[in-house]
């Protein structure tokens, strides 16, 4: 059953957050609510958003951040593990256990290792905590038909070493066992996220087969045989082994003849430096862009990166998923009169857009790079020549226009925001220009606060911005900057409204200012005291507790000279504070 409610990260904003939407009769999506992940830093720290039944749902980041959430906009974080690694952790649900599942590498001892956590969503209790083999890839899991887990590892860089397969580890005895596989991988940066299919449903891996290559020429075209292997994740046994498309003189600007020249001669015997094989090795596998199994079919879509598709069939499970055909070299060109298309991804989770190949329905397949083609595969099907082309059409899948209220826009877009126009952002004389209009702003707030937010963003005329954060750091040291800043808050305590307003949703208006301030003079911290004492604690104290008031005691609280003022400051307090 699809869910009513799509879970959406929004690019191009000034902090990481969630939005829940959902879809309107006429393609437009609507706004119920949108949170701030203020743990996180970038959009692209989301490893999965998703749905686990129809009112809940879980959010994990790679920087080790987990949390649960509801319709109802309620967002607690459930853990905060300490991830280390340049990829960090993956998180995965498994719906029909009710579990969620999460590896990360982290420090062991005075070494890093990997581990596996899994927690039941029916109370969020954690169910086990596994150390995993050494090396793994952790962005790639698998949970076999048996409740195993499969991951893929591949040994070794070096061109005479390299050895691949899978560590299949038990949930429940923690027990890890080896798989090797009959067949080498490629040397050099294996990129297994495009090139490694994992497909769930069937316990089946597809990759590339790099142990032989086949090659034809012909009047100087020298044409070599890209081949894939299936396998079998129960038993680790080569399925089958094709040619599933020839890369020869029409792709020179994928593969040139170079490249062709020195495989060749290494699958044939001959002497070649292994810089170069490796090198070559590299750049073939890189040809293939992704790969992705169907989910109402025993087939497989392949994408190459000069855009090129082929669709392969796959006989069922009784005969071993054969290979049963596949489609023409498929050839998507853009239509001349492209029509209002709205992004079919639009309509999914957020997790869907992870997938480089995206079916949807019998019609229509999105790719998905920087942009979204949705390609028209209603003429793909199986056909005996391989050197067949299809030349089909594709649309630019546009973003779904948002329908949200007045407030909303205010409270969430940039229409909420107060943007400072300066020149340029390099000269402190534009910085202190800048400034100086924030501080106009905040001796007359009733004008220019909206609804509840003061928020700032500073912009030049060559389009760079700043955040509040930013652009105090940058401003901080320049000639009254700090008398400007402080004037800025004096005049913001002393408004009547002061207690509720934002910078953004988990920080009151004017926190990284005032951050600033107490950070740069001591002589600004009764200040800080008295903006401490006018905003809603409740609601923003969380940053000034983890930020604000460290800052302060590892700046002051350890010198002697300062003792006094510091001591007075601590005194001066509210209650919520110096209790924690």
């Amino acid at each position: 059953m699809k869910l009513p409610y799509i879970l959406h990260i929004p690019s191009a904003t000034l902090a990481v957050e969630l939005q829940l939407l959902s879809t309107l009769p006429d393609g437009r999506n609507t706004l119920h609510w949108q949170l701030e992940l203020s743990e996180l830093r970038s959009e692209h720290d989301i490893s999965l958003a998703e749905f686990y039944n129809d009112a809940e749902f879980v959010v994990a980041a790679t920087t080790g951040q987990i949390y649960k959430g509801n319709i109802e906009g309620e967002l607690t974080l459930l853990s905060s593990l300490p991830v280390m690694g340049v990829d960090g952790g993956k998180g995965w649900l498994d719906k029909t256990r009710q579990e969620f599942w999460y590896a990360i590498t982290a420090k062991m001892g005075d070494e890093q290792g990997d581990r596996l956590y899994g927690w039941s969503l029916r109370d969020w209790s954690l169910i086990t905590e596994i150390q995993l083999p050494e090396y793994l890839d952790i962005q790639q899991l698998h949970r076999r038909s048996d409740g195993n887990f499969v991951f893929y590892q591949k040994r070794s860089r070096d061109l005479h070493k390299r050895s691949q397969g899978f560590w299949v580890i038990n949930p429940v005895t923690a027990e890890a066992d080896y798989h090797a596989l009959d067949s080498l991988p490629a040397a050099g940066r294996f990129k297994t996220r495009n090139m490694l299919a994992l497909c769930p449903k069937r316990d089946l891996a597809l990759l590339p087969s790099v142990d032989a290559l086949p090659w034809k020429e012909t009047d100087g075209d020298l044409q070599l045989g890209f081949q894939l292997q299936l396998i079998d994740l129960n038993s680790f046994n080569t399925l089958w082994v094709k040619t599933l498309r020839w890369l020869g003189n029409d792709t020179e600007q994928m593969l040139d003849l170079e490249v062709r020249q020195t495989l060749k001669a290494y699958f044939a015997g001959e002497e070649v430096d292994d810089d170069e094989v490796e090198d070559a090795l590299e750049e073939w596998v890189d040809t293939l862009k992704g790969i992705r199994f169907s989910d109402n079919e025993d087939a497989c879509w392949l994408c190459w990166t000069d855009g090129a598709l082929r669709k392969i069939y796959l006989s069922n499970r009784q005969q071993d998923h054969q290979l049963a055909g596949m489609s023409a070299l498929v050839r998507p060109a853009q239509v001349d009169e492209p029509r209002d298309l709205s992004n079919p991804l639009n309509q999914v989770a957020f997790n869907q857009y992870g997938y480089h190949l995206q079916t949807l329905g019998d019609q229509q397949l999105a790719v998905i790079n920087f942009d979204i083609k949705v390609v028209d595969i209603s003429k793909v099907k199986p056909c005996d020549n391989e050197f067949a082309q299809l030349m089909v059409s594709y649309q630019d899948g546009k973003q779904a226009e948002l329908e949200m209220s007045e407030a909303f826009r205010i409270a969430y877009t940039k229409e909420g925001l107060n943007v400072i126009n300066i020149d340029y952002l390099a000269l402190p004389e534009c910085l202190l220009e800048g400034l100086q209009q924030m501080q106009q702003r905040t001796a007359c707030l009733v004008e220019h606060v909206k609804g509840s937010r003061l928020e700032w963003l500073i912009e030049d005329r060559d389009g760079s911005q700043r955040t509040e954060a930013e652009f105090a750091a940058m401003a901080i040291e320049l000639p009254i900057a700090a008398e400007l800043m402080v004037q800025m808050v004096e005049d913001f305590c002393a408004y009547g409204d002061a207690y509720s307003l934002r910078g953004s949703q988990h920080k009151a208006a004017l926190s990284d200012i005032v951050l600033t301030l107490a950070e740069f003079d001591i002589a600004h911290l009764p200040l800080v005291s008295r903006y401490l004492n006018t905003i809603d604690l409740g609601r923003f104290g969380a940053f000034h507790i983890q930020h604000t008031l460290p800052v302060i005691q590892q700046k002051y609280g350890q010198s002697l000279l300062n003792k006094l003022k510091y001591n007075k400051f601590i005194k001066s307090l509210p209650a919520k504070l110096t209790k924690t």
